[in-house]
């Protein structure tokens, strides 16, 4: 057998996703839409799953289901249209097959904090019965992270 020349992924660091606030996002006035925010962290969580390595339609094809059980936005500023804005993304450590994330959305040119927030996925087998562990496609996940607040 040949040894694996594909690299080992890792992401114990934050990940961040840009974007730039649509039109279509915008309320007339041109404030972004609440929900928005939890489709921007939508979007920065699959940043990071790619990142890591872990294809999630790999792991639909095998059975699993990711549902959200969980969801939280802080708006603390409101963004605008046209906007240029990074989604920060970090997992927090679990002791069961769950995915739990913490969200930062700064604003590109002021640095401020526009949003926090978090998600929490569980992790079930094609049954619809919670798993104990991650599967070993996602262990990479249990790595060491960095605090969110360490990313810009």
């Amino acid at each position: 057998m040949k040894p694996s020349m594909t690299p080992v992924p890792t992401c114990p660091m934050p990940v961040s996703h840009r974007l730039r606030v649509r039109f279509g996002e915008c309320d007339p006035m041109g404030v972004v839409y609440h929900p928005n925010y939890l489709i921007w962290f939508h979007e920065a969580r699959d940043s990071f799953l790619q990142q890591a390595g872990i294809d999630l339609q790999a792991l639909v094809r095998k059975g699993y289901s990711l549902p959200i059980v969980d969801a939280s936005c802080s708006y603390l500023r409101s963004a605008r249209y046209a906007d240029e804005i990074t989604v920060i993304a970090q997992t927090t450590a679990t002791r069961v097959a769950k995915l739990a994330f913490e969200f930062r959305i700064v604003h590109d040119k002021t640095g401020e904090t526009l949003a926090t927030g978090r998600t929490v996925s569980v992790v079930l087998d094609q049954d619809g019965r919670l798993l104990l562990s991650l599967p070993a496609d996602m262990k990479v996940l249990e790595a060491p992270r960095q605090p969110i607040e360490a990313a810009v």
